[in-house]
């Protein structure tokens, strides 16, 4: 788990780790130009005094040998940036850590812990019952659902009654109207943010369910769900348009 202590010392390493990468690239570079200024007096030195070096073509070396030092220095300066930007992410994205969010999730990965999801807006009718699927397809339970339910868990278990194994499973909403299925669509998953990490340079936020997000995927904040209910009772939080999701300031 990433702590915000924790987010401040990775923000500081990178800065280090950055700050001796462009000490090196410096030096590197002074020390190519010492190399190419000895060639280049050691080039005018033996030059043929009958067909003597053209001065156009000195003047073009040390174009062309600015030119890269300039372009060393400018990716420096934009490794810098990065790094900067990257552990301020990350720094952001610390604050998801420990709580509930609501994110679109087609499939989820059960590990032994109830499963909470929550009924998306927007569907044409009613909601009348989610159906778990296994990674074959079949289904493994079904569980009803009351007209203007907006939450529900899967607790494990089978339709025959039997602990379900681990893995990954999709569940899929069936919406009624008039009696008459008008719609099928995925739930949205409550999940724990349980890490933040930097994966390809990028905050990302790591899921009690086993799914990697980027905070941008996050579309609500929930108060944990209790166990022993049967089914997740949380409420969503409304964000207040003045004030801003943690990383989205």
């Amino acid at each position: 788990m990433i702590t915000e202590a924790a987010s401040q010392t990775a923000a500081s390493q990178a800065g280090a780790n950055q700050q001796r990468r462009s000490n090196a690239d410096s030096a590197t570079a002074a020390a190519d130009f010492e190399s190419f200024l000895m060639l280049l007096t050691a080039q005018m030195r033996n030059q043929d005094p009958l067909s003597p070096i053209d001065s156009t073509q000195f003047v073009e070396q040390l174009a062309s040998f600015s030119t890269v030092e300039q372009q060393i220095q400018t990716n420096s300066l934009l490794e810098g940036m990065v790094a900067g930007m990257t552990a301020s992410d990350l720094s952001n994205a610390s604050q998801w850590v420990g709580r509930v969010v609501e994110t679109a999730s087609p499939s989820s990965f059960f590990s032994g812990e109830p499963l909470y999801y929550r009924v998306p807006d927007g569907a044409a009718g009613s909601p009348l019952e989610a159906v778990i699927y296994d990674s074959n397809g079949e289904v493994v339970n079904r569980i009803g659902l009351e007209p203007g339910q907006i939450e529900f868990s899967w607790d494990g278990m089978t339709g025959a009654g039997e602990a379900a194994a681990e893995g990954e499973y999709v569940v899929e909403i069936s919406f009624t109207r008039n009696g008459e299925t008008v719609e099928k669509r995925s739930p949205n998953a409550l999940s724990v943010v349980t890490e933040a990490r930097i994966i390809d340079s990028d905050a990302k936020l790591i899921l009690s369910s086993g799914f990697v997000v980027d905070p941008e995927d996050i579309r609500a904040v929930h108060v944990m769900p209790e166990a022993s209910a049967g089914e997740a009772e949380g409420e969503a939080e409304e964000t207040p348009e003045s004030e801003a999701l943690p990383g989205q300031a």
